[in-house]
């Protein structure tokens, strides 16, 4: 059903479909600690709402593998499916960049979060622009913990990176990021990303995550990430 609402929007939704309408897709994947693998394909609609705004509505898909210890501290493997509906309110001026989007998540094991992720570019240069942003999500899951009980947890994140402009087709994309959440776990994660835009409207992406956690059960490794995605 959900790879079926994903081919619908991309058989009946063309970007001259009606103006200031227009459609957005890829997928993306991610590879990494405790043999995690993730592989999202998503689809979209952007609306123009003026010459420097726009309103998008998303749905994703996360098919989601990784092996985590049992209460017999053996290695099992998790599989579960995750979805998320996404809002986002983007907005340009100066040749500034502002976004806001609020994602509802729902999947396997009555899984539920709510997250709201802002942030802005700001052009320091023709070919700097500085990222900064915050993350907030509250989830109630035994999504990353199988063997324990249900349980609600937020997380809270702040970020900031720069995308330097090589070449009109590439951009060099570095970040970092600061977590804790409501169990007194702390976080953090640095990232190297490149960005390659042969023609528009493709966009492929490649980074490389260092990330690391105070928690017992530790996420803490390498990780990498390849996305396809088409942004009208």
């Amino acid at each position: 059903m959900r790879i079926k609402f994903i081919i619908i929007i991309l058989l009946c939704v063309s970007p001259n479909l009606y103006a200031g309408i227009y459609p957005q897709t890829g997928a993306e994947t991610y590879i990494g600690t405790n043999k995690l693998f993730v592989f999202t394909p998503w689809a979209g609609l952007r609306i123009g709402l003026s010459n420097n705004a726009s309103l998008i509505f998303k749905y994703y898909n996360h098919n989601i593998r990784f092996n985590y210890l049992n209460d017999e501290e053996e290695e099992t493997k998790r599989v579960a499916h995750l979805s998320n509906l996404t809002t986002v309110l983007y907005a340009q001026k100066n040749q500034h960049d502002f976004y806001s989007a609020f994602s509802y998540f729902f999947g396997t094991d009555s899984y539920r979060a709510f997250a709201l992720d802002s942030g802005a570019a700001i052009k320091v240069s023709d070919r700097i622009k500085l990222e900064v942003g915050t993350y907030i999500l509250k989830e109630d899951s035994v999504l990353w913990y199988p063997n324990e009980k249900s349980r609600t947890i937020s997380l809270y994140s702040l970020k900031g990176g720069i995308r330097f402009r090589v070449m009109k087709w590439f951009i060099f994309n570095p970040k970092i990021y600061f977590y804790s959440n409501s169990e007194d776990v702390k976080a953090s994660t640095y990232s190297l990303g490149f960005l390659f835009i042969p023609k528009s409207p493709i966009y492929i992406s490649l980074y490389y995550f260092k990330y690391s956690e105070s928690a017992q059960y530790r996420f803490s490794g390498d990780y990498v990430s390849l996305g396809l995605n088409f942004y009208y």
